[in-house]
């Protein structure tokens, strides 16, 4: 992440902080960049040197004035203006992580298997929330080269269930007694 990325996305976390509008500045903040993801063309028209940024800014205005608040308008008017649109998601990731730092929120990646059940999430996260004393913000994933278990990633650490990983532990535990 750029230090301008930092230096914007603060900044916004900074105003939304102040009208408490964080959590709502986020989801619209995810949206977009769930656009650009999708439609990396659009981003690159917003950058289009070719195009004067009066046109940019309508283009904006055209899209999102109806759907987003002004100030996440705004923000996107000013990253456009300065050439910086191509570091949207990463002025996005800096507020995200502002604001879970604030909130005592982590986020913790489940790999498993076979798709986990929504009644597991939510056991999963509970358990977690008691063991870290923070909100969970738990994203699951399958990863079919797994046999079974299940394999958690904390930002500081891994717990590995999996049933590779017991098989792997067996066999070092083998190796070592062998010799």
């Amino acid at each position: 992440m750029t230090k301008t990325a930092k230096t914007y996305g603060g900044a916004l976390y900074d105003l939304a902080k102040e009208e408490a509008l964080c959590e709502e500045l986020l989801k619209q903040l995810q949206l977009i960049a769930a656009v650009f993801d999708e439609n990396p063309e659009y981003r690159k028209l917003l950058l289009e040197p070719s195009i004067p940024k009066e046109e940019r800014r309508k283009l904006l205005d055209d899209a999102w004035q109806e759907r987003v608040h002004p100030y996440v308008l705004n923000f996107m008017k000013i990253l456009c203006d300065n050439g910086t649109v191509g570091q949207f998601g990463d002025c996005v990731e800096a507020f995200r992580k502002r604001y879970h730092a604030d909130e005592g929120i982590m986020e913790v990646r489940a790999v498993c298997a076979a798709q986990l059940r929504p009644d597991l999430q939510d056991k999963l996260r509970e358990k977690l929330a008691r063991m870290t004393g923070k909100k969970i913000e738990l994203t699951a994933c399958v990863d079919e080269n797994l046999i079974g278990g299940i394999r958690l990633e904390l930002p500081d650490r891994q717990y590995d269930g999996s049933v590779q990983h017991h098989l792997h532990e067996i066999e070092r535990l083998l190796q070592g007694s062998a010799v």
